[in-house]
């Protein structure tokens, strides 16, 4: 008898190892699904003003992308909610491990970061320039001084700002900052005289020199150094999350509401084109 049940066991052991994926995948539950279940869509964000600000002392969060995300659950009947703040080079791993099911900070395109994301539609658009301490105008009238040994760039681990700098400038070398640094921790880099610049739009420059007025100064005589789509991201496979709050998104846009939510934050943010 003990022979028989030894036997049946094994082969039920073996059976277990040779279930089709399929079933063994069907265990793991979606962030659509459980956006659906709950009535909740948990943000994980990254801190990046005017975008998302948080108020040091409560914790509070605010900001352009703040309200969007309040009309998009008032669209989709959801509630939203920001969960987790999360870095610039590493929030997909929340993403991955289900921590939350959007990164609801707008993303800067990335092509290898890109690759393990779901990425919405583009939600803005924005003209980046480049700035450098107060009294410095080496590079004005010509960005390509910035491709050179002798200069540094802030850049976060993981992040665009590490990307853009290594595939547009590759001998400028890059003054690395960790994972979970902030614009902020760009701008004090830049300040400190530890990197020469940044790349920054109109509206983070406003909110950078509310305190520190006149810190900046924007190179004169060149174009703008960078033109970029922004988009949210949600994890890879994740279609129908994306495709349900892009419509939400489009209907912003053409209501108008999109560009009213930008336009309070910065004259200057360019709303994709409404349908009709």
């Amino acid at each position: 008898m003990n022979s028989f049940l030894k036997k049946t066991a094994a082969i039920f052991l073996t059976g277990l190892l040779f279930l089709p994926s399929g079933a063994m995948a069907a265990e793991k539950q979606s962030a659509y699904d459980r956006v659906v279940a709950s009535g909740t869509l948990r943000c994980g964000y990254g801190v990046s003003p005017p975008n998302i600000v948080v108020d040091p002392n409560t914790g509070i969060v605010s900001g352009m992308d703040y309200d969007m995300w309040m009309e998009v659950g008032k669209e989709l009947g959801l509630k939203i909610e920001f969960t987790e703040e999360a870095g610039w080079g590493n929030f997909i791993e929340g993403l991955k491990t289900g921590r939350y099911d959007a990164f609801c900070s707008m993303l800067w395109p990335d092509p290898a970061r890109a690759k393990f994301l779901t990425l919405s539609r583009p939600v803005l658009f924005s003209f980046l320039d480049t700035y450098t301490r107060a009294g410095d105008t080496r590079f004005d009238g010509n960005l390509d001084r910035i491709n050179a040994p002798d200069i540094l760039l802030p850049g976060i681990e993981g992040d665009i700002s590490s990307t853009m700098t290594q595939n547009r400038f590759p001998q400028t070398k890059i003054y690395s900052l960790p994972q979970t640094a902030t614009l902020s921790d760009l701008f004090i880099a830049v300040t400190t005289k530890k990197a020469d610049l940044m790349f920054l739009d109109q509206a983070m420059v406003d909110h950078l020199e509310e305190n520190n007025k006149g810190a900046l100064r924007k190179v004169e005589n060149v174009p703008h150094a960078y033109v970029f789509a922004s988009y949210f991201g949600y994890g890879v496979g994740e279609y129908q999350l994306r495709d349900m709050v892009d419509l939400a998104l489009r209907t912003m846009i053409n209501d108008g509401r999109m560009e009213k939510i930008a336009h309070k934050y910065s004259k200057d943010y360019i709303v994709p084109t409404k349908d009709y």
